[in-house]
């Protein structure tokens, strides 16, 4: 990023100190749970308005926009932005400002890549060049992301449950000072921006996945506040499996929605592991949060193996009374190294996963593939402490013979040709264009009011105020989307040529058209200073005429290709159809998708109560409806 100047030619600083909550208020009130943040110095407007991320501070319920905070203000940057008050809507915006940009910077980091998020992609959908965040959106328990709107819409709400723990009854809890829904939420849009098909519940995974990785990155994004980390492993004395607000989410609205503890946590007992019978998004999440907890934490044990050793003289056992600074210290170092290694990982895959029908295994199997490109040389064998957590958790990868790493690896793309020069002459416009996203921050949209124009802001206040009226219901997104890329159709329609000339290696059927759904280079720093450049290119294709035995969710099949810089395929990701033409065991494994979505369909069926009592339009519409983040998070 070049480094702005001011207008007296002084150098302004790469980084901005904001401060926040680091849990949520109710945490907050105690010594050491406010800490500062440090983000990108990137040029803003008030609101706070910066080049992906724009606060607009209306409150649907009271019909009002609250002062809009100047985060530039000499007062405000003297002090490092402005104390934590549960009362100033000024801080509201700061914080939620802060956290998400906190948690955008994240993504870039282990894609290797600065992400966009503008929307106009969906079918018929208003174009807003930033993700908005709307801090006081409406009154309700409940906070979500919202496509169509490409805005995170934050609740408030009484806390009036009959054990409000640590709360006040009656007093006002916003989902806005909660630094894991503030992530939470962020990851859920960053996700939908990167694989917007894992919006259909094509298995019971897909919508559990979504759930489980936003409580992954907000669980160790924790670990980045050392202030925290430092007080929490004096507490624990290095046992960061005991309950603290370093492994729970969300306490403030756990207690005042009357769940008498934290909203979730990362810890679960040993014997917990996945099975057929959770559907319910958020519990079958919470097994993937486990598994990858279980093997952070076998990962933070070796890493702290020889401190431990020379703390203790050999016995493993700690001296009673508080800890050595210099000991907490190291440790804490080594906690925040590990969960940073850790979420790097998880974020990683994400380029390695296909666009459909996502399961855990397939998730397991981009970690590790991921990772060995990157990182061959695992010095605390990360890799094989993942593999472990995940079977201990019961969660097994289809296709594999093994769980030896080399096993877990995605198939190699040995039979496909490398891209042709139709796709190849793009590359250098699309490798500079990259490049330069990481050189600076993207110049600064031409400036506009922090409000909306007359024609949204009445599309927001109707919005907003049906969820206020509703408690957490909201319209579905459109059926379906049409994909903009971001470079020319020349480079799209070379770039199905290829996919239609290699539709039988790549699991598609080449009777059905092939959707491009993205091609972007990424740029990763191993920890041995080789750079490593890769292509990333995303097929997909949908059966429409099974649409309605699914209840209104499509069957789909698709995609990824992972390509060096020279154009070689190094792997490919598929999810084949079920005509998958001259690859009998790609049409087999097509095949058994299919049937696995029919009765995934039919269990959900089973276990509603409701069912026999629905319209055939009526249960598509049921079915359909859990593409719907405010539904999924109202319960």
């Amino acid at each position: 990023m070049l480094r702005r100047t001011s207008q007296h030619g002084i150098t302004q600083a790469a980084r901005r100190p904001l401060k926040i909550f680091a849990s949520d208020p109710l945490v907050g009130r105690t010594f050491g749970k406010r800490t500062r943040i440090d983000i990108a110095n990137e040029e803003l407007e008030v609101g706070p308005v910066g080049a992906r991320l724009e606060v607009i501070d209306y409150d649907g319920t009271q019909n009002c926009f609250y002062t809009p905070v100047n985060l530039d203000d000499h007062a405000i940057l003297m002090q490092g932005g402005l104390d934590p008050s549960e009362a100033d809507p000024r801080f509201h915006q700061q914080m939620v400002y802060a956290v998400a940009l906190k948690t955008l910077e994240n993504f870039d980091r282990a894609l290797g890549r600065a992400l966009r998020l503008s929307s106009g992609s969906r079918k018929g959908g208003k174009r807003y060049p930033r993700l908005r965040l709307f801090p006081h959106a409406f009154y309700g328990a409940n906070a979500f992301y919202q496509p169509d709107l490409n805005a995170i819409l934050f609740g408030y709400f009484k806390a009036d449950a009959k054990d409000v723990g640590p709360n006040m009854p009656g007093q006002t809890v916003f989902t806005c000072l909660s630094h894991d829904v503030i992530t939470h939420e962020m990851t859920h849009a960053i996700v939908d921006r990167l694989r917007p098909l894992f919006l259909e519940p094509s298995n019971m995974d897909v919508l559990a996945f979504h759930e489980g990785f936003a409580d992954i990155v907000a669980l160790f994004q924790h670990f980045s506040y050392q202030d925290i980390v430092r007080e929490q492993i004096q507490r624990t004395r290095l046992d960061i499996r005991t309950p603290t607000p370093l492994v729970d989410l969300a306490q403030q609205f756990g207690f005042a929605t009357g769940g008498g503890q934290a909203l979730r946590s990362a810890l679960a007992k040993p014997e917990l592991k996945l099975k057929d019978t959770m559907i319910e998004p958020h519990a079958r999440g919470s097994i993937l949060v486990a598994a990858v907890f279980d093997g952070f934490y076998e990962i933070y044990q070796r890493r702290i193996a020889d401190l431990l050793r020379i703390a203790t003289g050999g016995t493993g056992t700690l001296p009673k009374g508080d800890l050595h600074p210099d000991l907490v210290n190291r440790v804490a170092t080594e906690a925040s190294r590990t969960a940073q290694r850790v979420l790097d990982m998880c974020i990683r895959a994400f380029d390695y996963l296909p666009p459909v029908d996502v399961t855990f295994g397939d998730y397991l199997r981009a970690m590790i593939t991921a990772d060995f490109e990157l990182v061959p040389d695992d010095e605390f064998n990360s890799r094989g402490a993942m593999i472990e957590a995940f079977r201990g958790r019961g969660i097994y990868p289809d296709g594999v013979g093994s769980l030896f790493e080399e096993s877990l690896l995605w198939d190699v793309g040995a039979k496909l040709k490398p891209f042709d020069d139709d796709i190849l002459k793009w590359i250098g416009p699309l490798f500079f264009r990259g490049v330069r996203s990481f050189d600076r921050v993207w110049e600064h949209p031409a400036s506009q009011p922090s409000e909306p124009d007359p024609e949204s802001q009445q599309d927001l206040q109707n919005q907003l105020n049906q969820q206020s009226q509703q408690n957490g219901q909201s319209e579905t997104a459109g059926e379906d989307e049409k994909i903009v890329l971001n470079f020319k159709p020349a480079l799209e329609e070379a770039l199905r040529k290829y996919a239609k000339t290699h539709a039988n290696l790549l699991g598609l059927d080449d009777d059905r058209k092939i959707e491009v759904r993205g091609f972007h280079p990424v740029f990763r720093v191993a920890p041995n200073g080789r750079l490593l450049i890769e292509l990333v290119a995303q097929f997909t294709q949908v059966d429409k005429e099974v649409k309605d035995e699914f209840g209104g969710i499509p069957f789909r099949g698709g995609c990824t290709l992972i390509a060096s810089s020279d154009g070689k395929v190094r792997y490919l990701i598929s999810k084949p159809m079920r005509q998958a033409g001259q690859d009998a065991a790609r049409e087999q494994a097509g095949k058994a998708r299919f049937e696995r979505q029919r009765d995934y369909v039919d269990m959900c069926d089973l276990t509603s109560p409701l069912t026999p009592y629905l319209k055939k339009n009526e249960l598509q519409q049921r079915l359909v409806e859990l593409k719907n983040f405010a539904n999924l998070h109202g319960g």
